[in-house]
């Protein structure tokens, strides 16, 4: 993004100036997921509880107002919707995914008892 040297003339152009509506359309995800796992880790740490309900409330209110508000204003206010949705579904899909690691551990090992079980009766 620097300046622009034409070759067949000597004229030096500035680079393009972009809106910031246009910056926040195409990052609008990124800064939900980043504001999301973020508040998540805040909430997580100071011990707020029911994240997920603010998540779930927002995003109903959202799908209410997003017809009624002009059009600058959907996409900050999606913004806000999606982070929140992503705050209350960080911290169980966290412990989620462990839950799942556990189980599968368990499996895991409860396999290779049996294994070691059958070991034993050959020697």
């Amino acid at each position: 993004m620097g300046w622009n040297v034409s070759s067949d003339r000597m004229t030096i152009e500035p680079p393009q100036r972009r809106s910031p509506a246009r910056w926040i359309r195409e990052n609008s995800l990124r800064i939900a997921v980043v504001v999301g796992l973020t508040e998540a880790a805040v909430a997580y740490f100071s011990g707020v509880r029911y994240l997920w309900a603010a998540g779930l409330l927002a995003v109903f209110a959202y799908w209410y107002v997003r017809k009624r508000v002009p059009q600058w204003l959907r996409r900050p206010l999606w913004i806000v919707a999606m982070s929140q949705a992503i705050a209350g579904l960080a911290v169980p899909a966290l412990f989620g995914a462990l839950f799942i690691t556990f189980v599968i551990g368990a499996v895991l090992l409860l396999m290779m008892v049996l294994v070691m079980l059958g070991d034993l009766r050959r020697t």
